[in-house]
């Protein structure tokens, strides 16, 4: 099946209208997917079962999207998933993605220009970085990672640019995606723990600050 008709048949059955602006913008993200892989490698391809499992994740894990969340912070974002198709179908939300990888950072500012993601900004370089040049008084609702492992310094860094009702989430396999669980155990409580329907063994962990 090719990728357009796929994404049709995941929309219509997580009823989405075909004419509206999230499948607009979700046909279009999926278009500069196409373009911009044949040129680095971004995706594993973009024929629909490559791609499926990740438009598929970012729907389901909106669900679960906290009702007051405005700011939005999504660290080594790559491609893109779940960032971009979390602010397509939250809208409210003000995104910014720490992408470290150059190449993978343009593609993830064409995406935010030709979407039109107003509020939507980029960061091309480490969270370390990105954490040391942002003001101290900035902080996020929401925090998500995926396919990396943050460090205790790190977490503790989030922690402390968050309030208490923030949440910190975590799409992981087995193991958490943290490089010292012992950290989560002692300044975080997990909230909620959901495995994704169509993948042995891939989760999303929502974790809240200890008080």
């Amino acid at each position: 099946m090719r990728s357009p008709e796929g994404l049709k048949r995941l929309l219509r059955e997580f009823r989405i209208p075909e004419d509206s602006e999230i499948a607009r913008k979700m046909s279009g993200y999926l278009a500069l997917l196409d373009k911009w892989n044949r040129r680095i490698n971004l995706t594993a391809g973009t024929e629909w079962p490559a791609v499926e499992t990740l438009f598929r994740e970012a729907i389901w894990i909106s669900e679960f999207y906290p009702a007051n969340a405005l700011r939005h912070l999504d660290i080594g974002s790559g491609a893109g998933f779940p960032a971009i198709l979390l602010r397509v179908l939250v809208p409210r939300i003000r995104l910014e993605m720490v992408e470290s990888r150059g190449k993978k950072g343009a593609f993830l500012e064409t995406a935010v220009h030709a979407l039109d993601l107003e509020g939507a900004r980029v960061h091309s370089m480490r969270l370390d970085e990105f954490l040391r040049q942002s003001e101290d008084t900035e902080s996020w609702d929401c925090i998500t990672w995926k396919g990396l492992k943050l460090s205790r310094s790190d977490l503790l860094r989030l922690r402390g640019r968050t309030h208490p009702e923030a949440q910190f989430w975590m799409l992981h396999g087995r193991a958490a995606a943290a490089e010292d669980r012992g950290i989560l155990e002692s300044h975080f409580a997990l909230a909620r723990k959901e495995q994704f329907p169509r993948k042995k063994e891939w989760f999303l962990s929502i974790y809240t600050p200890k008080k």
